[in-house]
């Protein structure tokens, strides 16, 4: 099965790479980096030292790692952490974030060569995949190379559960060798256990997105940015954060009708693929709305004596810019939740005790979703005029108790980082153990 695998795997890459070259070199005008991808670079040398391997997909699960890696650095310098992504702007932002705590590298493909090749290099005690990030090959070498497994902040869409549900045997057969399952929720624990994983190599901790540590702006400096943006005192600010194609006419349409009750009220929309937003700009003028971005702008308000520019939406087209919005907004929406992508990350409103607005599409954070919901910490919108009436609504006392709620049910949630970490070191406690031992 294994061969089948790589054989229909290293024909998909073939004809892929021309559409990976355009979305990549072209589109995304970023570095492609095949040299990494392929092995014909690769990182230093395994050195002695306890090497903790941690894999996160792209810009979501790299942030999650966040305080898990600072943490795990503090408490045991000798290790060498090494991070791996597999997107352009996963990596991208692992090296922002992580690099002065661990080694950051871009994952080999798939295919049993290239990874045996980053294998020797880093010759690992331990390989956490972070949420759902399951590769047949890699998986294979865990079990060949005999080093252990833990899923970390494990979940399991809808979408991918009824794909994995109709190739049980298949699927079971090579999430074999993965050693534990740490789980966000129960419900994902249930989906893994319907597949016929043992149960006993399950445990449910809860989400450590949920251990969001962000920076925090005392009330002078967010009035001064407040100045700097050009907004006044009575003007109101919604922040829309990883929004997707099809979200962004929505929100111009709302804004457009919403300008007739509240001309006050301004927009900022950080696209989830900040290459977007000249496409999001092109939009806006399609409603006669006055569009800035927010690169620009910034570096004007950097300077002595910034020009308040006379905005209705500011398009963010940075990345680690989004907390200082979140923390200026009077309300907020997660997107990927009006399109079909499975939402985002609502936690980062709830840490700065803001109001939250999702959409119907919350597959990715279900568990939080529900919790969120049913505590009256969110309010669902399905549609451009659910959207407009909680727009009017924006200075109503229920969305100030709202954001109260998020913030409570936020520090509820906490402590899944440092159960991550007991399990973390439990096995490589047990490697080094073995490795005693060895004749």
């Amino acid at each position: 099965m294994i061969y089948l695998y790589t054989f229909l795997y290293l024909l998909a890459l073939i004809f892929y790479f021309p559409v990976f070259l355009i979305r990549v070199r072209w589109v995304k005008r970023e570095k492609l980096e095949l040299k990494p991808r392929l092995t014909l670079t690769l990182p230093p040398s395994a050195d002695g030292r306890v090497c903790l391997w941690l894999h996160a997909v792209s810009v979501g699960e790299v942030f999650s790692l966040q305080r898990l890696v600072r943490q795990l650095r503090q408490r045991h310098p000798s290790w060498r952490i090494v991070v791996t992504s597999l997107t352009p702007s996963g990596v991208r932002l692992a090296r922002e974030k992580l690099s002065q705590m661990a080694e950051v590298a871009i994952i080999p493909v798939d295919l049993p060569w290239c990874l045996e090749r980053f294998w020797r290099r880093l010759r690992p005690a331990l390989l956490g995949l972070v949420e759902s990030e399951f590769w047949p090959n890699l998986l294979w070498l865990a079990r060949k190379k005999s080093f252990p497994v833990v899923v970390i902040n494990g979940r399991i869409s809808e979408k991918s559960f009824s794909r994995m549900r109709k190739l049980r045997s298949f699927f079971l057969r090579f999430l074999d060798p993965v050693a534990l399952f740490l789980m966000q929720s129960e419900k994902d624990r249930q989906k893994l256990i319907d597949l016929g994983v043992n149960h006993e190599k399950i445990m449910v901790i809860g989400n450590i997105k949920s251990d969001v540590s962000l920076p925090e702006w005392p009330e002078a400096e967010k009035a001064c940015w407040r100045d700097r943006l050009g907004l006044e005192a009575e003007t109101r600010l919604v922040v829309a954060g990883s929004t997707h194609p099809g979200e962004e006419v929505i929100f111009f349409k709302a804004l457009a009708a919403v300008r007739a009750f509240n001309p006050k009220l301004k927009l900022i929309i950080a696209p989830r693929h900040p290459e977007r937003a000249e496409e999001v700009a092109s939009l806006g003028a399609n409603f006669a709305i006055v569009c800035e971005r927010w690169s620009s702008y910034r570096h004007e308000s950097e300077t002595a004596a910034p020009t308040c520019k006379a905005w209705e939406v500011l398009i963010v087209d940075t990345l680690g810019d989004l907390p200082l919005f979140y923390s200026l907004a009077d309300l907020t929406f997660v997107g990927g939740s009006l399109v079909a992508r499975g939402g985002h990350n609502l936690l980062e409103p709830a840490f700065y005790g803001k109001p939250i607005l999702v959409g119907p599409y919350m597959d990715n954070f279900a568990a939080l979703n529900d919790i969120f919901l049913q505590r009256g910490a969110a309010l669902e919108i399905r549609d451009e005029a659910e959207l407009v009436e909680a727009w009017k609504r924006i200075d109503a006392p229920e969305f100030l108790e709202m954001g109260k709620r998020a913030k409570e049910i936020l520090r509820s949630l906490q402590g899944a980082t440092q159960k991550t970490i007991e399990v973390l070191e439990s096995f490589v406690g047990e490697m080094e153990g073995k490795a005693e031992i060895r004749p």
